[in-house]
């Protein structure tokens, strides 16, 4: 007799077939039965053939069993032959998120093994399966026959178009045991057009995230190296190390072999890559062996030490520019290798650090002969609490020695003891006294070798205190306006500390580099390092004013200068500093709307008023549309080795063309005597959930050496769950 409709029961024999239809999906990362866990049916209703063994449950029948659902029309179940049949608008949702879709499926034995119609599956990755028949063996593998995969999300407004690219192939094998989706006789479509075939193909599942095998090749061509084939190998040595393999052939040249291996450890992590080659390239000052090689590193030795190194070493200058090698291995610098070794730690309010450094320099008229090996560089630092006064002390001690196989050879240790306490006024007047004396012990060896300015005069040691007091005093003046709020600020600093002059007789490793401007105006030591100093009675004063409202509207004028009682000045002639009156530094902001926005910074001399450095920027439009604007101009006075001003200009363009399709130009041009297009490329690029697709074009009209002016060509293609490919044009 049938039962009500709509009707809950607790049936052992059904509890199965949640668990059963789970194996029978391609893509399930492993739902297995649970015998244990209570099943319920629920159906319009449910009927038993003791003669013929059969259970039938018709009309809305869903069955659970923890996570799983299954839902069809109708599901029967024979007891004597175990076998489960559901047909009709079959629906699975697996625990893993897998929801499999299906018209008729029937599953034999031990449950393990099954065939489904009209198969369909959502991963939890949102990709997707479609077959016209899938079988399941062993349950563990799942051949699917003409099929297709795509991780694309079909179209909203028309669900059956055909995806943006997907994979047809006659057969699609998923062995869920080695996480692997294999193809045979496949081609991948765009839009439903093939237009690329493969008689076999592989890739991980979405449940791997790590799995051996060949990547994506890369392609790359030049007229000084000719055609660039590399097919990168992925290798998973463990749970916590890998490596990425890649020989390169070289249509002009021998081949190249390039890799990559990087380890987590317990403690730490490392990564080393590196690049080598035979070249059948003569005469042009290197050997038949070219290469690179660069690693980094940084373990844990407790919870306050660590110790590390970073390193990178080539055989020539030329060799990672030639072979389009810096944007393989993500370098930041163009013309310096920097290598590192060093221990740290930290503990309360104190670090502390013990470095060595070694260089290579990449430009032509770098030497190794004259490059610095600085073995040890030490430092520490520490910042006590705030006092009941306000008052805080500090302490920092630094030493460096500097090795050279010809040149200067230094040593140095310094000390900085400090005191700092900021008051403020009723008033509301800012004020900041300072104390510190700095103590420093040099010496330096093979004096003749360098022609290097302010070098000592002889071989031997000398020493250098220096003590200083400074007061500094600011005055913000706050107007608050219905709509807007006006800041006027004046500020001012007085250092007073003896007067030391050049310090030509103190050798200068670290601080060659230096640059005058607005956001070290009132530093008290506006040099990069400990070598020098800036010493004497002087004062720093400026002005800062401000206007914003509550319209985003922000407008900003920063000018200062310094005032020195002498004019001796560790400063190099031309740095802005050198004189009793500085040069005038200042700094411009303007945001008048959201889609306008501008920043200038400027460097005038304060003797005849001549603009020596200007830095601008300007950018405007809406986000869908935004043109930029830079330019950059520094006098030749200020670059004392320089044989030119620098006076260069730089445009881009941003567009959204729309939600997929965005583009990018940009131009960098001298202007002057010498003008013309630097740099000039653009990029196009179109990206969605599953598919990125980039065209970037380059001209180059600056070179030398072995790397002359050269128009670059780089295609990129990205699908989802496969890789990328890239193509390079020079």
């Amino acid at each position: 007799m049938p039962t009500p409709p709509i009707i809950r029961v607790i049936c052992a024999v059904f509890g199965v077939v949640a668990v059963v239809l789970a194996a029978a999906v391609p893509e399930s990362a492993g739902a297995q039965p649970k015998p244990d866990l209570p099943s319920m049916i629920s159906a319009d209703e449910v009927t038993s053939d003791e003669e013929f063994g059969i259970v039938t449950a018709t009309g809305k029948v869903e069955v659970t069993q923890g996570e799983m659902l299954l839902k069809s029309d109708s599901l029967s179940y024979n007891r004597r032959s175990g076998v489960i049949t559901a047909t009709g608008n079959v629906g699975l949702v697996d625990a893993d998120g897998t929801v499999v879709f299906s018209d008729f499926l029937e599953l034999t034995g031990d449950f393990r093994d099954g065939i489904a119609q009209n198969f369909r599956a959502l991963m939890a990755d949102q990709s997707r399966f479609a077959a016209v028949t899938a079988r399941r063996s062993d349950g563990t593998r799942t051949v699917m026959r003409r099929a297709t995969y795509s991780p694309c999300q079909p179209c909203a407004d028309n669900p059956t178009r055909a995806p943006i690219w997907q994979i047809r192939a006659e057969r699609i094998t998923h062995d869920q045991a080695e996480k692997e989706v294999t193809y045979k006789n496949a081609w991948i479509e765009f839009g439903g057009v093939p237009v690329a075939y493969t008689p076999y193909m592989s890739h991980p599942d979405g449940s791997e995230k790590r799995k051996s095998g060949f990547l994506m090749p890369d392609v790359s061509s030049s007229s000084q190296v000719g055609t660039m084939v590399g097919v990168p190998y992925y290798w998973v040595i463990g749970p916590s190390a890998d490596a990425t393999i890649t020989p390169i052939a070289l249509s002009n040249d021998y081949p190249m072999l390039t890799g990559e291996y990087r380890e987590r450890a317990r403690n730490g992590q490392i990564e080393y890559r590196g690049a080598f080659m035979n070249t059948r390239r003569e005469g042009e000052g290197f050997g038949d062996h070219r290469g690179y090689i660069s690693g980094r590193g940084n373990f844990d030795i407790d919870n306050d030490w660590r110790w590390g190194f970073d390193g990178s070493r080539a055989t020539d200058k030329t060799f990672i520019d030639r072979y389009r090698l810096r944007q393989r291995f993500a370098f930041l610098d163009q013309n310096v290798l920097e290598s590192r070794l060093y221990t740290e730690g930290f503990r309360d309010r104190g670090f502390a650090a013990l470095n060595a450094f070694s260089y290579q320099g990449l430009r032509p008229e770098d030497s190794m002969s004259t490059a610095p090996l600085v073995l040890p560089a030490a430092e520490y630092s520490w910042y006590g609490e705030p006092g009941a006064s306000g008052g805080r002390f500090a302490f920092e001690a630094n030493s460096a020695s500097i090795y050279r196989s010809q040149g200067l050879r230094a040593q140095r240790g310094s000390m900085v003891a400090s005191w700092l306490l900021p008051y403020t006024t009723n008033s509301g007047e800012v004020y900041s006294l300072g104390a510190s004396v700095q103590g420093d012990l040099f010496h330096a060896s093979r004096i003749g070798s360098t022609t290097r300015e302010f070098r000592p005069e002889e071989d031997g040691t000398n020493a250098r205190v220096m003590p200083e007091v400074s007061i500094g005093w600011r005055y913000p003046l706050v107007r608050q306006m219905p709509s807007g709020r006006m800041l006027v600020e004046p500020i001012a600093a007085v250092y007073v500390a003896p007067n030391m002059g050049n310090q030509a007789y103190l050798p200068n490793e670290d601080s060659l580099g230096f640059t005058f401007d607005d956001t070290n105006l009132f530093r008290r030591n506006r040099f990069s390092g400990f070598d020098r100093l800036e010493s004497g009675v002087r004062s720093v004063y400026g002005a800062n004013t401000e206007y914003s409202n509550v319209y985003g509207q922000r407008f900003s004028v920063f000018l200062g200068q310094q005032f020195r009682t002498r004019t001796e000045s560790a400063a190099s002639a031309g740095s802005g500093i050198d004189s009793r009156f500085s040069d005038f530094v200042g700094r411009i902001n303007a945001a008048p709307h959201t889609w306008v926005s501008a920043t200038y910074r400027f460097q005038v001399d304060s003797a005849n008023r001549e603009l020596l450095r200007s830095v601008s920027s300007m950018s405007l439009g809406p986000a869908a549309l935004r043109y930029s604007l830079s330019h950059v101009r520094i006098d030749r006075a200020l670059q004392p080795t320089a044989q030119a001003s620098i006076n260069q200009l730089g445009h881009a363009v941003t567009a959204v063309v729309s939600e997929y399709w965005r583009f990018q130009g940009r131009v960098i041009q001298q202007l002057g005597a010498d003008d013309g297009i630097l740099v000039a490329g653009g990029t196009l690029i179109y990206e969605d959930d599953c598919f990125v697709w980039g065209l970037d074009l380059t001209r180059r009209n600056i070179g030398r050496a072995e790397i002359p002016p050269d128009t670059a060509l780089l295609f990129r293609i990205a699908l989802k769950n496969l890789g990328e490919l890239s193509l390079r044009g020079f």
